[in-house]
Formats: C-alpha cells, structure tokens, sequence
C-alpha cells in the first residue's frame, strides 16, 4: 500500500514522527509527503533525506494561500521549486477552493495560479496534485488539456464529476471520507480501477472515531473500502492503488 498524500511535515507530528514512519512500515510500501509552502518543503524534504526508500514529496501551495498569492510570491515559490524538483515526485498540491474562498476575484486568483502550476508541471515533466474542494468543474475546464498526469487528491465530488475528471485519463484519490459517504463509495465503483488511488491526507480525517490525528498507516482503513467497492480482496486493492500512485508518481518498483 501507499499513503498517496500526507502532511507528515505538521506540528502534530514533532513528538513522534519517527514512531509514526516506523508504524507506516510495516504495512506500506511508500509514503507521499505533499508540502504547501516553502517551510513545509524544506522541512518534508529533511524528512524525506532520513527515509530515501520510503518517503517522497511534492512540492506546492495551500489553496487558501493562492486565493491571495502576489505575483512576486509566488514566482519565489516556483524557483525554490525549480532548484530542488530533482527531490520531487510532482508538482502540487494545488488548486482553487470555492468551499474556503467564495470572493469571486479570489476565486479567479486560484484558477490563475493552477495555470500556472500546469504550464510548469509540462515544462518540468511533473505530474500534477490538484486540490479542487466544491471547485472541480472549474478546475477542470483549466485542466483539460493537461500534457502531463493529473490527481485529483481527496476526492469528494459527485459520480458524473469523477467520470469526466477519468475520462481525461486522470487519476482520483480517495480519503476516510469513503469511509462514510454511500455516495463516494458508489462513485469509487464507477471509475476505472486503474486511475484510483488511497491517501489519509494526515494529520486530518482520521478514519478512526478516537483519534483525532490520522497518519499513514490507516489508509489501510481506505483500502479496506475500496475493496468492497471494487469487489475483491483487500490484497488486491491494494495492489491496484499502490500500482497505479506509482505509476502516477513515477516510483520505482518495489522490491
């Protein structure tokens, strides 16, 4: 298995991080650290210097952030990118949030900043996050015709959304949200397993009722779901979304 995008680089992690790597371990293959700043991409980078054959990163921007991004901000965030992305896997997370940001000039400032990001995605041959909460559709019409493979990270949109963002060959992740939505879980098995991947997007939604902080380790919770989705095995689906986050990520193979 592999935790598809975690935020490993929070505070909730300062007192135990190591434990919660070790924990990760022993049930997963890789661990996907997605950084939303230049201070988070340095610190999820040290973590990844620590456990080369484990931990990788992504390097972007909170969308909160974007919805308010200067021009020189953000084109300073793109160099410190550009002088580490031999030590990144893609590009992201990223995206508009109409949930959070409902100021229509902001909103546009989101959607300007995810153009952005593709046209460096494409130039650096990055895959691209997309973070895109109640902001799909507009996400969308920006990303269609992407060079480069996209995820939608976190999915919790509506079937007909999920077949549009799979009909242009992009990948959708799916979180312990599932976990308690009849409607994710129908639409998880509507889409084409290979373009579905697991992630716990620690430290939040944990998928435990008496944890507040999620880690790695329970996107076996995630995977459990989606197996009775895709009806068959737990071990299968873990297969088919640890297959398909490589394939995505460009990861070696495991051995």
């Amino acid at each position: 298995m592999i935790d598809a995008h975690t935020h490993l680089y929070s505070d909730k992690y300062d007192k135990d991080l190591e434990s919660v790597i070790n924990r990760a371990r022993k049930r997963l293959t890789a661990v996907i650290i997605s950084a939303v700043d230049s201070e988070s991409l340095q610190k999820s980078l040290d973590i990844r210097h620590q456990h080369q054959d484990f931990i990788y990163v992504t390097a972007g921007i909170h969308p909160r952030t974007t919805a308010e991004i200067n021009h020189e901000d953000l084109k300073q965030l793109l160099n410190k990118i550009d002088r580490v992305r031999r030590d990144i896997v893609a590009l992201g997370e990223g995206g508009p949030d109409f949930y959070h940001i409902r100021d229509p000039r902001q909103q546009q400032r989101q959607l300007q900043v995810l153009n952005e990001f593709l046209v460096h995605a494409e130039k650096w041959r990055l895959p691209l996050v997309v973070h895109a909460r109640e902001a799909e559709s507009a996400a969308l019409d920006v990303l269609s015709q992407s060079k480069t493979a996209v995820m939608f990270h976190c999915f919790v949109g509506s079937k007909q959304m999920a077949r549009k963002i799979t009909d242009h060959g992009f990948y959708i992740s799916f979180s312990a949200i599932l976990l308690a939505s009849p409607e994710l879980q129908e639409t998880a098995a509507s889409i084409p397993q290979e373009l579905i991947l697991s992630e716990t997007d620690s430290p939040a939604l944990s998928p435990l009722p008496d944890q507040t902080r999620n880690e790695p380790v329970f996107v076996e919770k995630i995977v459990s779901c989606l197996a009775k989705q895709l009806k068959c095995a737990p071990e299968l689906a873990a297969k088919i979304t640890e297959e398909n986050a490589r394939r995505f990520y460009g990861l070696p193979n495991h051995t």
